[in-house]
């Protein structure tokens, strides 16, 4: 089955892209994944859509979309695009895909077709593999990129409360923290490669993480969990279902979504 495969390519890389890269390279065989930039008319011959960010997408693409079933995989908030285009997808989207119930229950905008809930793909051996005994690790750490929703400013504030330092791993776009002021209690270190995460998380006591927003998955969380990080956490982070009532579930992101791709579109 030829599937096209719309997603943004902004040229951020964050856990969103990460899920979206390897659910695409674990495609069954029975799925022809041809990618579909916004500014291309796709090939006459797409049977089905896969569609995952879509911000970049006119709302034009719904004369393309409605000609064939259509998956919408929410996996952030959806804070820009086309709101036209946004409305059609949650109206007439033949399977809507939430990264955990917390999100499908909590969703931003409405809708009332049918939903399955599915992790995230994360490569949970890596973490664990890096896992350092209780007695060799030490210090508090915080992963991710700053956008004002996932609380690092939040995070800042107790490293400052209780005197204890924090170090920081990530793409800081708020370009306006003073980590100067701090002194040693925040120690930013820039973004590093993701094959070096599970080292940094394997040799932390505590991750912390207060999102000031709803988290729909919290990538970060589970791969700290999967580490065997302390996990110092505040709000509702959908990630921490899947740990605490599904755990076995987090690893299978990849198979779960297929599964769920190829029930509806081959009943």
């Amino acid at each position: 089955m030829k599937i096209g495969w719309l997603h943004d390519d902004l040229g951020i890389v964050g856990g969103a892209e990460l899920s979206e890269r390897t659910l695409r390279a674990g495609a069954p065989e029975w799925a022809d994944i041809v990618l579909c930039p916004p500014n291309k008319r796709p090939p006459e011959d797409i049977e089905a859509f896969i569609i995952q960010h879509c911000t970049a997408y006119p709302s034009q693409w719904i004369e393309v979309l409605e000609k064939v079933p259509v998956i919408k995989q929410n996996r952030d908030s959806w804070w820009s695009g086309s709101i036209v285009l946004r409305r059609w997808l949650l109206d007439h989207a033949k399977l809507l895909l939430f990264s955990s119930q917390l999100q499908a229950d909590n969703y931003e905008h409405w809708y009332d077709n049918e939903y399955a809930v599915v992790p995230p793909p994360v490569n949970l051996d890596m973490f664990r593999d890096a896992a350092l005994p209780d007695e060799e690790r030490q210090g508090t750490i915080w992963v991710g990129r700053a956008d004002p929703g996932k609380g690092l400013h939040t995070v800042l504030d107790w490293a400052w409360r209780e005197q204890e330092p924090v170090d920081i791993y990530g793409d800081i776009s708020i370009r306006y923290i003073n980590f100067a002021e701090l002194g040693g209690l925040a120690r930013y270190h820039g973004p590093v490669p993701y094959n070096v995460l599970p080292s940094i998380y394997g040799a932390a006591k505590q991750f912390i993480f207060y999102p000031t927003h709803k988290e729909p998955f919290g990538r970060t969380v589970v791969e700290a969990w999967a580490a065997g990080c302390e996990l110092m956490v505040d709000g509702w982070i959908g990630a921490l279902e899947w740990i605490e009532k599904r755990p076995d579930d987090i690893g299978r992101g990849v198979e779960m979504f297929w599964s769920e791709v190829e029930r509806t579109l081959k009943p």
